[in-house]
């Protein structure tokens, strides 16, 4: 369905119905305050120009970009005009730069997965000013990696690899006082029941996972890059009535399709699988700062965020979504649907998953009598989805019918002995993430998997 995209402030001109193009950001938002109009070609300030376009987030659009003043690619984050002014992002980059190198031990390793502050102006456009905030360049998300292989499993090496950089990442925050929250990828509503979204639509970790760039990409020259990945894709911008948007104030008239420079899931290699975290754009320090909902989508939120609105949010939320989000990189899928996912039915799936809610929840639950008896027990039209079944649909069954290495009985235990303590519905009963570095299948399967992850990219620096 269209929205109008208004005009900035000052303009006489009435608001446009423009239609929805799948991928790029909703054109309501250029706006006042809202993004800043790019193409291909465009300057942004004095030093930078468009290459291609990486993604866009609910406070900014993301853009690959030739840095002139070196002759170097690297990613650009150009803000709303409403976060440049909250200036959230910037100064959470600026707080983890600032932040003194530790030694050695485990935490320590995770700062490698964040990004670097390069660089970090303004620009004046017809819809405001924008903080423009420049990183090393990326080859994408994980979920865009996932997607273009139709949610193929990770070989299961690379997806070991993968999970424990995030647990490392989360690590370093949380030892450093800090929440990451995560932005959403496009803005969902509370309920997306009458949308068929897909994980890498509203998977906001998975989204936040990019892949980093191979060696020697960032000194790649435009035709170059063309050579191997093709043309940017632009599509024409019209309105309800199929008219093209060729003057109005603050909208581009082409809209650029995100590019995807990486290698999809199943063809990742360990030294294919370093990872950095993005999007800090809803971070906060909970000594701080008093926050009393957790930014992410229905499917991965944190049960407290529904049933205990009145509590400050802190680190046990996000050990939940973190719970999911390994869950999504060893397996083909999330642990609870992404499909049609109201709260009402993440909850029964959580309720089917991990068992009866907390009485005073279950009793707040107004709609649970559309899935359960009073007592806690499925209504018989309804499947049963435990936890160690979700295991053998979402993380086995796609690893042997494509004949890949399945997950072994000890390491399944192992993991299900991990990922339990992290979803417990009670915040204060949840493990910490020191407890999850520590746990079994950290040490005995990912870290190892991270650490031959490590030797392979340094023998490749080597060469």
């Amino acid at each position: 369905m269209s929205q109008p995209a208004k005009q900035s402030s000052g303009t006489l001109r009435p608001p446009i119905s423009i239609k929805p193009i799948e991928d790029v950001e909703p054109f309501y938002m250029y706006d006042h305050d809202g993004y800043h109009p790019l193409n291909i070609g465009s300057p942004i300030g004095d030093r930078y120009r468009v290459v291609d376009k990486l993604g866009h987030g609910s406070y900014s659009t993301v853009w690959l970009a030739r840095d002139k003043q070196l002759q170097r690619l690297v990613t650009v984050k150009v803000c709303t005009g409403e976060e440049s002014r909250r200036e959230s992002e910037s100064k959470m980059l600026s707080l983890l730069a600032a932040i003194p190198l530790e030694a050695n031990g485990d935490p320590a390793l995770g700062r490698d997965m964040m990004p670097s502050l390069l660089d970090t102006f303004q620009v004046q456009g017809p819809n405001g000013t924008h903080t423009c905030l420049v990183t090393a360049a990326a080859s994408g998300s994980l979920s865009r990696s996932k997607r273009n292989s139709i949610s193929a499993p990770l070989d299961l090496h690379v997806a070991r690899a993968i999970a424990a950089q995030l647990v490392l990442a989360v690590a370093y925050l949380h030892g450093n006082g800090i929440i990451h929250g995560g932005e959403p990828q496009s803005q969902v509503g509370d309920a997306c029941v009458r949308q068929k979204l897909t994980q890498a639509d509203i998977d906001l970790h998975l989204g936040n996972i990019l892949l980093k760039a191979s060696r020697g990409f960032e000194l790649l020259s435009d035709e170059e890059l063309r050579e191997r990945w093709g043309e940017p894709e632009e599509e024409q911008v019209e309105t309800d009535d199929d008219k093209p948007v060729l003057d109005a104030v603050g909208i581009p008239s082409l809209a650029t399709l995100p590019a995807f420079f990486g290698k999809n899931s199943d063809e990742l290699s360990l030294s294919d699988a370093a990872i950095l975290l993005a999007d800090f754009g809803t971070s906060f320090c909970p000594s701080q700062e008093t926050r009393f909902t957790f930014p992410t989508a229905p499917h991965c939120r944190p049960p407290e965020d529904r049933f205990e609105p009145e509590q400050p949010r802190s680190f046990p939320s996000e050990i939940w979504t973190l719970a999911c989000s390994i869950w999504a990189v060893i397996g083909q899928r999330s642990l609870f649907e992404t499909y049609f996912c109201s709260n009402d039915r993440t909850t029964a799936q959580q309720v089917e998953a991990l068992g009866r809610l907390p009485p005073e929840w279950w009793a707040r639950w107004e709609n649970r009598s559309k899935y359960f008896t009073e007592d806690g027990q499925l209504l018989r039209n309804r499947r049963v989805a435990s936890l160690d079944a979700e295991f053998d649909s979402a993380i086995q069954n796609g690893r042997k019918e494509l004949g890949q290495e399945m997950v072994s009985v000890d390491e399944k235990g192992a993991f299900m002995t991990m990922i339990r303590p992290m979803l417990e519905y009670r915040p204060e009963k949840r493990c910490t993430v020191n407890e999850v570095l520590q746990s079994e299948w950290m040490t005995k399967w990912a870290m190892p998997d991270f650490k031959r992850m490590r030797k392979e990219l340094a023998a490749k620096k080597e060469v």
